[in-house]
């Protein structure tokens, strides 16, 4: 039996679902406070799991400065239970600009406790960033008429062209010549599969995968 490599990557992009209008305006006269994050609507796998999921996390943010990330379940706002996303907007839109506050949250059925301080929602002039990653690699999509020469399954396997130098993926021991083939106990037939894999694992969130397929690293200068 493989054993699992357990994959942890630094950042991931994220996916926008924001529902900012469904809360209630804060009063006229107290400016509301802003954790610059996207809640993100109910999946399958979140239904499984207390409180509201975040979807994405904006760059530089009071969010990103508390280490709070995509896939996160936030489950209460300062000790006061969460459980839909309108309710939770309206708990952190009561609290003031600069106040500190602490997140209790579920990251891969982990309980957590974050804090962080509330800033002011800027006036954006262009659409903010998210938090954006990589697992350090390059790969090349394998048609399913070199999957089976490289020892993959039919249905998946992309092929490790290149490893970032002490980024993520060398770090869980995968190299140049390596097929990667499933990751979270889905299959990897293409790079843009894995990419998706891994916005869904949530920025530091550990991925994991069956020890990937080692085949002859291609030589240099041939």
């Amino acid at each position: 039996m493989k054993t699992p490599l357990r994959v942890v990557f630094s950042l991931l992009t994220l996916f926008v679902l924001a529902p900012w209008s469904k809360a209630a305006a804060p009063a006229p006269d107290q400016p509301s406070g802003w954790l610059g994050i996207w809640l993100g609507e109910a999946t399958p796998s979140s239904a499984e799991r207390p409180g509201v999921r975040v979807g994405g996390v904006i760059e530089d943010g009071p969010g990103d400065k508390g280490r709070l990330r995509a896939n996160d379940s936030i489950v209460a706002v300062n000790g006061v239970a969460v459980s839909a996303n309108a309710e939770f907007l309206a708990r952190i839109r009561e609290l003031q600009p600069g106040s500190l506050v602490t997140l209790s949250v579920n990251r891969k059925n982990k309980d957590i406790e974050l804090r962080t301080t509330l800033g002011s929602r800027p006036d954006f002039t262009e659409p903010p960033k998210p938090v954006r990653g990589r697992i350090g690699i390059d790969a090349i999509d394998l048609p399913a008429s070199l999957r089976d020469h490289f020892g993959a399954p039919e249905n998946a396997g992309i092929l490790v062209s290149s490893v970032l130098e002490g980024g993520p993926a060398e770090d869980s021991g995968i190299r140049v010549g390596d097929v990667i083939y499933e990751a979270d106990g889905q299959p990897v037939d293409s790079i843009r599969a894995l990419a998706t894999l891994v916005d869904m694992a949530g920025a530091e969130n550990p991925i994991e995968m069956p020890a990937p397929i080692a085949v002859a690293t291609p030589a240099m200068n041939a």
